[in-house]
C-alpha cells in the first residue's frame, strides 16, 4: 500500500505497493476480509499521523503577555522572538506569534486549578477567569479539531486519487467497500491505545474522525448504527487508572465542544447508573458540584441561584437532572 512520509503529508507510490492493492482487488472485486481490514488499518494510521500533526497550532500572545513573558522567563522570550523570525511572521515584537501545543493546552481539562475550589459553601467566587479560561480552551478545542479534519479529507482524497488512478492503469474501477462489524476492530485498537495512554482528547477526536464524509463518498460504508463511543467510555469506567480523568473529561468538553460533544454524557450517566466501574451516582454527582459551568448548565441556574440551596437541595436536583436523561431514553 502507498506509505506515509514521517515528515510531511505526502504519499510515497511505489511500484510494489501499487501492484499489491491492484492484486488484491482482482483477487476479489467484492471486497475480500483481506482488503477490508488493510484499508481500515491504512485509515487508522492516517488518522493518527493527522491528530498528531494538527496539534500544533498558531497563537498570538499580546503586549501585556509578552512583557510577562520577558519578565519572567527571559529565556523563552528570546526562543519565541528566534521562532518568529525563523516563520518569518509578519507579527511586531509587541505581539508575538508562537506555535502552541492544542492537546498539551487541552489536558489541562482534566485537571483545571480554578475548579479546585468550594463554589457553594464559602463566600461567592469570582467566575470572570474561569470563564476566560473556558473560552480560551473553547477557541483551542475548535481550532485543534478543524485542522485534523481538515488535514484528514485532504490527506485522504489524496491517497483515493493516486489509488484509483493506479487501478485505472490497470483497467479496474473500485466500488464502495461495505465495512462489517468485525472489520471495525482494526479502529477500535487504536482508538484503545489512545484510552489506554490516558488520552480522552485523541480518543474521541479519532472516533469522530470515522465518520469523515470525505471517507464515505470516496471508498467505505460502515455498518449501520456503527459507533465505538459507548465501548470507549465503558472501558475507560472499568479502568482504576483513569476513570474518574474521563469523567471529569467529559463534562467538561460538553461544554468547551460548545455542545458538539454533549452526546458523550448521556452515554456516561447511563454506564454510570449501571454500575460500570467504580464511578457510581454519587461520586458522579460530587464530579458535578465541583465543575461549576456544568453545573449551572446542566441545572438551567446561575451561580448566584443555586448558592442559595443547601447541599440536599442542589444534590437532590443534580440527581432528579440525571435521572431525566433516564427516564427519558436520552442516554441510550
Amino acid at each position: 500500500m502507498y506509505s506515509v512520509f514521517l515528515g510531511k503529508f505526502h504519499w510515497k507510490a511505489d511500484e510494489e505497493s501499487i501492484n499489491l492493492w491492484v492484486l488484491l482487488v482482482k483477487e476479489s472485486m467484492q471486497a475480500s476480509r483481506e482488503i477490508r481490514k488493510k484499508l481500515a488499518t491504512l485509515i487508522g494510521h492516517l488518522i493518527s499521523r493527522c491528530i498528531s500533526e494538527a496539534r500544533m497550532i498558531p497563537t498570538v500572545l499580546h503586549r501585556e503577555e509578552v512583557i510577562n513573558i520577558l519578565v519572567d522567563d527571559p529565556a523563552l522570550f528570546v526562543k519565541l522572538v528566534k521562532d518568529e523570525d525563523d516563520h518569518q511572521d509578519k507579527h511586531s515584537k509587541e505581539d508575538l506569534t508562537v506555535k502552541m501545543d492544542a492537546v498539551s493546552e487541552l489536558g489541562r481539562l482534566d485537571s483545571l486549578e480554578a475548579f479546585e475550589k468550594s463554589f457553594w459553601s464559602e463566600k461567592e467566587i469570582d467566575l470572570d477567569p474561569i470563564l476566560a479560561l473556558t473560552n480560551q480552551l473553547t477557541r483551542t478545542f475548535a481550532v485543534y479539531l478543524g485542522n485534523a479534519s481538515t488535514l484528514f479529507d485532504k490527506t485522504f482524497e489524496d491517497f483515493m486519487f493516486k489509488f484509483r488512478q493506479s487501478l485505472e492503469q490497470a483497467g479496474m474501477t473500485i466500488k464502495a467497500f461495505d465495512f462489517t462489524m468485525e472489520d471495525t476492530k482494526e479502529f477500535e485498537k487504536t482508538a484503545m491505545s489512545y484510552l489506554s495512554a490516558g488520552e480522552f482528547l485523541q480518543t474521541f477526536i479519532f472516533d469522530r474522525l470515522l465518520s469523515s464524509q470525505i471517507m464515505m463518498k470516496q471508498v467505505v460504508n460502515l455498518p449501520q448504527g456503527f459507533s465505538m463511543r459507548e465501548t470507549l467510555i465503558r472501558r475507560a469506567l472499568e479502568d482504576p487508572v483513569h476513570n474518574m480523568a474521563l469523567v471529569k473529561f467529559i463534562l467538561r468538553v460538553s461544554y468547551v465542544s460548545q455542545g458538539a460533544w454533549e452526546d458523550l454524557f448521556p452515554i456516561l450517566v447511563r454506564l454510570v447508573y449501571n454500575d460500570t466501574g467504580d464511578c457510581g451516582p454519587a461520586q458522579l454527582i460530587d464530579h458535578i458540584e465541583q465543575d461549576i459551568v456544568f453545573s449551572c448548565n446542566l441545572l438551567c441556574r446561575s451561580y448566584p441561584e443555586i448558592r442559595l440551596w443547601s447541599p440536599i437541595q442542589r444534590r437532590q436536583a443534580i440527581a432528579g437532572s440525571l435521572d431525566k436523561y433516564l427516564s427519558n431514553g436520552e442516554a441510550t
